[in-house]
Parts: C-alpha cells; sequence; structure tokens
C-alpha cells in the first residue's frame, strides 16, 4: 500500500508546472536552436542589443499594450531568444530548461541579480522582497505559484506587463502566460521584487 502512495504522489508531482517528466528526447530542431544561439569564449550565449520593430510588435501584440512600452531590450531579446524551448526539469539549456533555471539565466543576464536553487529557493531569498498584490506588480517581478499539492512554492516566472509572464512551463515549454487564466490566478501565491 505505502508503495502505491508514494507511486501515485510521485506521478502527481510530475504532471504540473516545474515538475519532472524524466524521460525526454533531444530532437534535431533542438540540437539547431542550440547551435543557433551565439556564444562568446566562455560558452554564455549572445544576445541582440536592438530590438527591431519587427519583435516590438510581436510582443506588444502578444502583451496587448503598445509598442512604446516595449522598451527593456535586454528582457524581450532574452525572452525572444528563449520562447519556445521545450521543458526539461533540471535542464539549463536551450535543448530544454525548467522555471528556476531560466529565472537564474534572464536576471544574470538582464539585471545583474544573482538567483540560486529552486523556485522556492528564491522566493525565500533574503534579497527579495514579497508581496501578494497583484495591482502592484511591474515589469521585472517575479511571481511564485504553487502548483502541485506540497506545501512550497513550485513554479517561478517573471512579470511583463498587463498581466503577462515569462516562465518555462511543462505543458508548452517557455512561454508567455496570463495571470488571469483560472489555472495561474488559482495557483499564484505571491510575487517578489530584488530589494535596492
Amino acid at each position: 500500500m505505502f508503495r502505491k502512495t508514494v507511486l501515485v504522489v510521485i506521478v502527481a508531482l510530475g504532471a504540473f508546472g516545474c515538475q519532472s517528466k524524466k524521460e525526454f528526447v533531444i530532437t534535431d530542431e533542438q540540437v539547431a536552436a542550440e547551435s543557433t544561439l551565439k556564444k562568446d569564449k566562455s560558452g554564455k550565449p549572445i544576445y541582440n542589443t536592438i530590438l527591431s520593430d519587427n519583435d516590438k510588435h510581436y510582443f506588444a501584440k502578444k502583451l496587448d499594450v503598445t509598442e512604446p512600452q516595449i522598451y527593456n531590450v535586454k528582457l524581450y531579446n532574452f525572452i525572444k531568444a528563449w520562447e519556445g524551448t521545450p521543458y526539461i526539469y533540471g535542464g539549463a539549456t536551450r535543448n530544454g530548461i525548467d522555471c528556476s533555471a531560466l529565472m537564474r539565466e534572464l536576471y544574470t543576464y538582464v539585471y545583474g541579480k544573482n538567483l540560486s536553487g529552486t523556485a522556492s529557493d528564491i522566493a525565500m531569498d533574503k534579497k527579495v522582497e514579497l508581496f501578494k498584490q497583484k495591482e502592484n506588480l511591474r515589469e521585472g517581478d517575479l511571481v511564485f505559484f504553487r502548483i502541485t499539492d506540497e506545501k512550497i512554492i513550485t513554479h517561478v516566472g517573471i512579470y511583463l506587463q498587463n498581466n503577462r509572464f515569462f516562465s518555462a512551463n511543462r505543458n508548452g515549454g517557455t512561454e508567455i502566460s496570463n495571470l488571469e487564466k483560472p489555472y495561474w490566478k488559482k495557483n499564484f501565491i505571491t510575487a517578489g521584487r530584488f530589494a535596492h
């Protein structure tokens, strides 16, 4: 009986958000995507420094905002480079990435801030000030979710604008999602902002 219960819990944990699927296949498309991201001598990705008008239009439409509101070139070039990357628990490359690794990479590149550990670890970081009011969210804030029955935070993303956020999801990979969708609304726990 104990083994069946443990198995059911493990299967349930793997069904949502940043939880593991464990088995994956790396496709030719994923390898090609990884090789198209330019890297410096140390192996770190190099991102575009200019956001094209087409990119501004794309993100404005995706976020349902005006094009002049898309002004953080580093943030949106990062999203452009990573959007559509498959989700792999424990992954940290364009071949597959999980939510916490995506946020670590994003915050290092875009904001020069270091995050470490899991979504729960990031939420508990003393440099991150937590708050619950969604109306206080601004671009660059972290958004945290509990998407399992565990009593810990299990998913993290970055708030963009107009109730949209970017994260790595088990079903869909890295994508822009809407906080007002019932699934995300129900599972939202808190938000966080780096203390100055």
